[in-house]
């Protein structure tokens, strides 16, 4: 937790005014003039008077936030309550929160008087997928003659999730389990694959896709467009090993990527209808069934916290309740694209941007 205590410091216009009182101090000085004299007062006044003036007591603000959810690089805004509990006004208070406002200018607060709270709106981006537990805010001030800026920082015991940036996965990679097996009851009680929608068609299409009666009636060829049906259960492992004998620091950004299009998958095979049974291996395995959003909200939380982790083997049996899967996801979030618990499992598809 941050120091709870307000620092003072010189301005760039306070270190010129400053800078120019020592040159009129000297001149006065050596030259004797009274006129050096003056003016040297005259530049060091308003420095005196803005040291003994200034807001010593910002870290005596409380801060109110609530826990926040969001995807990295979305911008968001969020309602923070900010009150003072010191004897005395705080006027012309900037206030921002560094990890989450880089590129954000920061919000000029009102007045705040004695225990009277203030709810203002920031306009946030959290860029690092993480998961923080305490909010840090930062409450400056140059009140009132600008020569010094005090600055506090003040904190909140709140959760600050950020998931994984979300990814364009290709077509195939989201329906490669499609037809695997029939779609549950509720959804239909046909076999086949299911009717989504209509496009124009192209020469070189099958011409047996073309929808006969609306294209009569738009007067050009348009085909239907179908998906076919997802099994009830997928099973989806997350394999963040590094390959054996590979260094830590290699393999970031294929991580990140890795993470993100878990989260994609996850996601979109949820929004269809399928149930999930999702491995997460690193240093010690994880699993979780992804049956409604309750689930899907723990996963994301788990993959806000993940990171690659030294090579190891698994157990025999750790993954033996995919084996009896229709179909299973495999991603090698670590670079262990050749894994032999691939062996073992039916039908894979394996999802990587780039493999070592």
């Amino acid at each position: 937790m941050a120091t709870p205590n307000s620092s003072i410091e010189l301005t760039p216009r306070g270190k010129i005014v400053l800078w120019l009182a020592g040159l009129a101090a000297g001149a006065a000085w050596i030259g004797g003039d009274d006129n050096a004299r003056l003016a040297a007062a005259m530049l060091a006044a308003p420095i005196l008077i803005d040291f003994v003036a200034k807001q010593r007591r910002l870290h005596f603000t409380h801060v109110r936030v609530a826990s926040r959810r969001t995807i990295a690089g979305a911008i968001y805004f969020q309602t923070v309550a900010v009150e003072h509990h010191g004897r005395r006004p705080l006027r012309s208070c900037l206030f921002y929160e560094p990890r989450s406002m880089r590129g954000e200018p920061p919000t000029m607060l009102p007045t705040l008087q004695p225990f009277k709270p203030v709810e203002i709106e920031l306009r946030q981006r959290s860029l690092v997928r993480s998961h923080v537990l305490e909010r840090v805010f930062v409450l400056e001030s140059q009140w009132p003659l600008g020569m010094f800026a005090t600055r506090s920082v003040v904190s909140s015991q709140c959760d600050l999730i950020t998931e994984p940036m979300r990814v364009a996965l290709r077509a195939d990679f989201l329906d490669a389990a499609a037809d695997a097996e029939s779609a549950p009851v509720d959804r239909s009680m046909l076999p086949g694959p299911e009717f989504q929608s209509l496009r124009e068609y192209l020469p070189e299409e099958d011409a047996r896709g073309v929808h006969a009666l609306r294209s009569a009636a738009f007067g050009t060829l348009v085909r239907r467009v179908t998906r076919g049906r997802l099994p009830r259960t997928i099973g989806v492992v997350l394999d963040l090993r590094r390959p054996p004998g590979h260094t830590r620091g290699r393999g970031l950004r294929r991580c990140e990527w890795s993470l993100g299009a878990c989260a994609t998958l996850v996601e979109e095979l949820h929004r269809r209808g399928s149930v999930m049974r999702v491995h997460v291996i690193d240093t010690d395995s994880e699993q979780i069934e992804v049956k409604g959003p309750a689930q899907l909200t723990d996963l994301m939380t788990l993959l806000s916290e993940a990171g690659m982790s030294t090579h190891r083997n698994l157990a025999p049996d750790q993954l033996s309740d995919l084996e009896g899967l229709v179909h299973c996801y495999w991603i090698p979030a670590g670079g262990y694209a050749k894994a032999p618990e691939l062996r073992h499992l039916g039908d894979v598809t394996v999802i990587a941007e780039d493999v070592e």
